[in-house]
């Protein structure tokens, strides 16, 4: 997966990375009220989230898991 973590220790629930995310991959969890990973196989590496989160609480891989397509025909 692309995004990893958002440390639950660091984020002070602001919502920047939902509100920053292209994809909507990450939403804020109303009972612990801290930014958790919803559709991780939806993150493109944007690196959104990352930049603007005031306390750096994400963290962004550079691998994916892509299924190999292969055409027939």
């Amino acid at each position: 997966m692309a995004i990893s973590l958002i440390d639950p220790r660091t984020c002070i629930a602001c919502g920047t990375c939902v509100e920053t995310c292209p994809t909507d991959v990450i939403r804020m969890n109303v009972s612990t009220r801290h930014a958790v990973i919803m559709y991780p196989e939806d993150c493109q590496i944007c690196n959104m989230c990352v930049n603007f989160c005031p306390v750096n609480a994400i963290t962004v891989t550079s691998e994916k898991f892509m299924p190999i397509l292969i055409a027939w025909g």
